[in-house]
C-alpha cells in the first residue's frame, strides 16, 4: 500500500505541476502578443513622429528661432548632421556631431579633424559675431540633407534668405 500511496502521490503532483505550467502559458502567451503589437505601434509612432518632425523642414521657410531651438535639441545627436549659414557672406557652420559636406547628399556624415571644427551651439546666440550669429527673426529656408537614395534623412540644412 506504501507503494501505491508514494504512485498516486507523484501522480498528483506531476498532475498540479502541468496544471501550472498550462496556467502560467495562459498568462504569458496573451502578455507577449500584447508586448509584440505594443513595440510595433511604438515603432509605428517613432516613424510617424520622425517623419513629421522632418516634414516641418523640408523645403520650408523657419525664423531663426526655430533655426536655434532645432539645433539646441539634435546637436548632441551622434548621427545628425546640422549645417547653418547665417547670411550670405559667412562660410557654412558645422553644428551636428557628424559633419557634412555642404550638399544635400551624403550617405553618411563625416568626422572632424583639424581643418574640420565643430561649431558651438551658442555661437549661434553670440550677437557680437556676424559671421555665426543667428537673429531671431531672420528667415531661413529649411532643406533636408539625405542619403544618396533618398530614402533616408541624415539631416537639415538652413540657409539665410533675403525675404
Amino acid at each position: 500500500m506504501d507503494n501505491a500511496q508514494k504512485a498516486i502521490m507523484i501522480g498528483v503532483g506531476l498532475f498540479v505541476t502541468i496544471l501550472i505550467i498550462a496556467a502560467v502559458m495562459l498568462i504569458v502567451n496573451p502578455a507577449i502578443n500584447l508586448i509584440d503589437n505594443a513595440a510595433g505601434k511604438i515603432g509605428n509612432l517613432s516613424e510617424t513622429f520622425t517623419t513629421m518632425l522632418y516634414s516641418k523642414y523640408d523645403d520650408r521657410t523657419v525664423t531663426g528661432a526655430e533655426v536655434i531651438s532645432f539645433v539646441q535639441q539634435y546637436a548632441a545627436d551622434e548621427n545628425m548632421i546640422i549645417e547653418v549659414k547665417p547670411n550670405s557672406s559667412s562660410n557654412m557652420l558645422q553644428l551636428g556631431k557628424a559633419r557634412g559636406n555642404e550638399s544635400l547628399i551624403i550617405d553618411k556624415g563625416l568626422k572632424y579633424d583639424d581643418t574640420n571644427k565643430q561649431t558651438k551651439v551658442s555661437a549661434l546666440t553670440d550677437s557680437s559675431n556676424p559671421e555665426t550669429y543667428v537673429p531671431s527673426s531672420a528667415r531661413y529656408e529649411a532643406k533636408l540633407i539625405k542619403s544618396s537614395s533618398g530614402d533616408t534623412v541624415v539631416g537639415v540644412q538652413f540657409v539665410r534668405t533675403n525675404k
